[in-house]
């Protein structure tokens, strides 16, 4: 498919789903996340002018915190429990017949509970980490 020359989209549309457990609760927003890579300092004593590097092995594929709607009727995800398949589907822009997606293996690092003032909406928010044992990936839409 070509490229829609409307190149801007919201998040609205957007989910992350787990594998095997079954904590739905309504999404506010997924932050943006960062894959990176470390630098390695491969500078030598007769190095000149700026440090001399190079990438490292291994990627980091980092954490993406995700706020919900606090829901009390809801148990909270299983800090450090077993990792599951974890996947975020980007929401489908007019011309697609798939989203893209982002997935792979994770645990849930963080759980953060929601501030309780008159007000305001109680919003919780969690952490995942990925594993790196399988993925994440990026899939395009089509």
């Amino acid at each position: 498919m070509a490229q829609s020359t409307i190149l801007g989209d919201t998040g609205n549309g957007a989910t992350i789903t787990f594998g095997s457990t079954s904590y739905a609760a309504k999404v506010r927003s997924i932050e943006a996340w960062t894959e990176s890579i470390d630098d390695l300092d491969v500078s030598t004593l007769d190095s000149t002018g700026f440090k001399r590097k190079i990438a490292s092995d291994l990627k980091d594929a980092g954490n993406i915190k995700v706020n919900v709607l606090f829901d009390t009727f809801l148990a909270p995800p299983t800090i450090g429990g077993a990792s599951e398949t974890v996947t975020i589907t980007f929401p489908t822009r007019t011309g697609e017949t798939t989203a893209g997606s982002y997935a792979g293996t994770a645990f849930v690092k963080e759980f953060s509970y929601p501030q309780l003032a008159n007000g305001t909406i109680q919003e919780a928010s969690y952490v995942i980490c990925w594993t790196g044992a399988t993925g994440p990936a990026y899939t395009k839409s089509t």
